[in-house]
């Protein structure tokens, strides 16, 4: 089955919108605390009980690399079902300065793996945001989510972070060059025309595999010289220092006793990119869940076709298809005139072939058996 061309530039323009305004009630700290703000697409608990996700550890820097101060997460944590949490970080390693985070790391602590659609940081009077449709661009791992920013209806895709990479999630953390991510059409404009300026930049943003809470990350020494307008770099190409997208040089993870039903991929031979994660890994991680989308902008074929997509098996009801990602084989949903190797949307289970048309056991006809505990519908 072909992949889809990994080209998405054009989904670097929906940070003009601002998370913000779906996060009502929300301010900054009128002292010199500032603010962040984390999104969850959807969570993937280690135990039942626990289905809102780990709550990450989180630090900030001023842009010269100053350390602002850090939130220390909470052992037993989660996020909200909401799918969103606010976290203060006072200013106790700076002397107590108003400042701006420019810089940001997020560390899982935890194997409550989350998906993070969203981030927005707050202080000093500005306010950046970026979304997981970076991490799409860029070949990180990533999987649809619910959720839409601001004023738009399109739901953004979010980037899977965990712990101890157990369920073949490649980043442990994440680090982001926040004051980059603002929707300016400048800035948008020269990452579409040079796609390592945001993917292939560790200072701007790294999905980091091994990184412990109070880890360094790369910044920009000296600062970053802007327009006079402040919309973009003054020389877009600094900092381009990698091969990889999304992760740094070197990174090759292998999953934890993956099953017979998942389904391992070599993510640099499918998607024929040289600059892609050579990464082996599962492609689902919760085979007995299913996610059922009745969103418009959602793409099933897509979903199961892209080699960095990760999640549990999901369903297009608009596009009237169902993604087995255990093999990243598309099936149509059943109905009136499609009544044999479908997916019944009633029963959540594959209807076979049938009898007396049963053809030959080969990868690409052999009828997947499914059987899920849990659902949710989107």
């Amino acid at each position: 089955m072909a992949v889809n061309t990994i080209i998405n530039a054009a989904t670097l323009a929906i940070t003009a919108w601002s998370i913000g305004d779906s996060l009502k009630g929300q301010k900054n700290n009128p002292d010199n605390d500032i603010t962040v703000s984390l999104i969850t697409g959807m969570s993937l608990p280690h135990q039942d009980a626990n289905i809102g996700g780990s709550i990450p550890h989180i630090a900030a820097w001023d842009e010269n690399g100053n350390r602002i101060g850090q939130y220390k997460g909470d052992a037993n944590g989660h996020i909200d079902e909401d799918g969103s949490k606010t976290f203060t970080i006072k200013p106790t390693q700076n002397g107590g300065h108003q400042t701006s985070p420019e810089y940001l790391l997020f560390v899982m602590q935890e194997t409550d793996a989350i998906c993070v659609p969203g981030i927005v940081a707050s202080g000093n009077g500005n306010q950046w945001t970026w979304t997981g449709d970076m991490s799409y661009t860029c070949d990180a791992q990533w999987y649809p989510s619910k959720r839409t920013i601001g004023t738009s209806n399109t739901a953004v895709k979010c980037v899977w972070l965990d712990e101890d990479h157990s369920n073949g999630i490649i980043a442990k953390g994440l680090s982001l060059h926040m004051r980059d991510f603002t929707g300016d059409q400048a800035l948008v404009d020269q990452y579409k025309k040079n796609q390592a300026r945001l993917c292939q930049n560790s200072a701007r943003m790294t999905f980091q595999p091994d990184i412990y809470p109070d880890g360094l990350i790369d910044i920009f020494r000296p600062p970053l010289q802007y327009t006079d307008d402040g919309g973009a770099p003054k020389n877009p190409n600094r900092g381009i220092d990698r091969k990889k997208r999304a992760y740094p040089d070197g990174t090759f993870m292998h999953p934890k006793k993956a099953n017979s039903r998942r389904h391992t991929r070599d993510f640099e031979a499918l998607t024929g990119n040289a600059t892609a994660s050579a990464v082996s890994g599962i492609k689902n991680m919760i085979p007995d869940h299913l996610v059922i989308s009745n969103l418009p902008d959602h793409n099933a074929k897509h979903v199961c076709e892209h080699p960095t997509s990760l999640g549990p098996d999901f369903v297009s009801t608009v596009e009237k298809i169902f993604c087995d990602m255990d093999t990243g084989k598309w099936w149509p949903l059943c109905d009136a005139t499609t009544n044999e190797a479908c997916f019944d949307l009633d029963t959540r289970t594959m209807r076979n072939y049938k009898p007396g048309r049963m053809r030959a056991r080969t990868e690409e006809n052999t009828v997947p058996d499914k059987n899920y505990k849990h659902h949710e519908e989107w």
